[in-house]
């Protein structure tokens, strides 16, 4: 009986990391004007709250191979909740610079992966055959975006009716959940096998062909083109006039075309080839970042429309493909993963596209730096004049791996065999477009 009470609140935890979305909004506010960091160092902050999650196969060895009194899975999903909270209020409390928002972003980060990596290991465990593997797993990625899209207007009016640092402390709570969770699952002492490095290294060694070689040199190029999100973000509130309400909104927006995303690759998408999909994901990933352009130079005007409108119906045709792009990425990641090595090598690849984003941000931030793009400080006026440059250069950017997919294995997205790992990994704490964390 206990064991269902814990299928049942498995899905929580998904829930949990979804509605910590609330903070998406007050987050972009909280650096800008509380602690009137530069583009740069917001861009710098993206970076490091990446790092926990480009380490996740840490957190699977230590929980397979380092029993807290002789469990593998309650200590290290309780600690996880209180890591996650503990960063939440460390913003909400303490922090006023940027090296505080970056302690408290990587300790937050540590907590959410590290309760991704336990409660993938719960399900895996219960997940008897694919069947169930597949509802199990398919409930999750449903709670997740669900407690995304709930909280995704709530995001932008609680910055306007609270404050940013009150939105962290209601955030901070969330995640206690989680701890919460951990007390009352069901867990029975098992054989904890040694651990041994060179074993695993040789395996994977053994287990690595052309395939995974071009598959992770792709995954990593297509993660790692440089951003210019916190840019653009400023831009909207500095000239544009852009509130938080706003962005709330355009959140709501962008959850909800990201469901729809998922149905449209799951009842149209899954039998079409990788290559060829990935192709035209490519294609329409820059088609529909062209109106990011339009709000720089100004096309609403053209169209008789206000800035909020274009902006809001960008979000509506190009929210689908944030999940129609992310989604192919994972199945190709999962479907190339050999046998005996799945997890680790599953884990290791998942690691390589965390860490693209991670460099994404940096390039972003650098080019910011190239073409002196800044909000205003101090005595120094903003520049946003180059700001074009900047989003061409993050456009175009995105056919810079569209030579490495003839290099790619011919598959589909359905299949024998590991589609459910495919499943299990989208379980994870969703950003928009190429933000999703694997």
């Amino acid at each position: 009986m206990r064991d269902k009470a814990t299928n049942i609140l498995i899905p929580f935890v998904y829930f949990i990391a979804g509605a910590t979305g609330l903070a998406s909004v007050a987050s972009t506010f909280f650096y800008k004007e509380d602690l009137s960091l530069s583009i740069q160092q917001m861009q710098f902050l993206g970076s490091i709250s990446i790092i926990p999650w480009s380490i996740k196969p840490i957190y699977g060895f230590l929980s397979d191979r380092q029993p807290i009194f002789k469990l593998r899975r309650k200590p290290y999903l309780f600690l996880a909740g209180l890591l996650g909270s503990a960063g939440y209020f460390s913003l909400a409390l303490f922090v006023h610079s940027f090296k505080g928002a970056a302690a408290a972003l990587f300790v937050s980060g540590m907590g959410f992966a590290l309760a991704d990596v336990i409660v993938d290991g719960i399900v895996a465990e219960r997940s008897r055959d694919q069947k169930e593997a597949g509802k199990l797993q398919s409930i999750c990625r449903g709670a997740i975006m669900t407690g995304a899209l709930l909280v995704a207007y709530a995001s932008g009016i609680l910055v306007e009716m609270i404050g940013a640092r009150n939105v962290y402390m209601v955030t901070g709570i969330l995640p206690l959940f989680t701890a919460s969770f951990a007390l009352v699952i069901t867990e029975r002492p098992g054989e904890i096998l040694k651990f041994s490095l060179r074993e695993t290294w040789q395996s994977i060694r053994n287990a690595i062909n052309p395939a995974i070689m071009w598959s992770a040199i792709f995954l990593f190029i297509w993660r790692a083109t440089p951003s210019s999100g916190g840019s653009l973000s400023y831009f909207m509130i500095d000239e544009l006039q852009f509130t938080p309400e706003f962005f709330g909104r355009l959140s709501l927006i962008g959850h909800a075309m990201g469901i729809v995303g998922v149905v449209i690759f799951r009842k149209f998408l899954l039998s079409v080839s990788l290559k060829k999909l990935l192709f035209w994901i490519i294609i329409a990933s820059v088609v529909l970042s062209l109106p990011s352009i339009g709000l720089v130079y100004g096309w609403y005007s053209y169209l008789g429309m206000s800035p909020k409108m274009f902006a809001m119906a960008d979000t509506f045709i190009s929210g689908p493909l944030s999940e129609i792009a992310f989604l192919p990425l994972l199945v190709l990641v999962a479907r190339v993963c050999p046998k005996g090595v799945e997890a680790t090598m599953f884990a290791l690849l998942a690691s390589i596209m965390n860490i693209g984003l991670a460099v994404s941000d940096l390039g972003g931030a650098w080019l910011v730096t190239v073409f002196d793009v800044r909000q205003a400080t101090g005595e120094l006026a903003a520049n946003y004049a180059n700001l074009d440059k900047v989003l061409w250069i993050a456009i175009l950017s995105s056919f810079l791996p569209m030579p490495l997919i003839r290099f790619l294995p011919d598959i589909q997205a359905t299949g024998e065999g590991r589609g459910a790992s495919m499943e299990k990994s989208i379980a994870a704490e969703p950003q928009p477009g190429k933000r999703e964390i694997a």
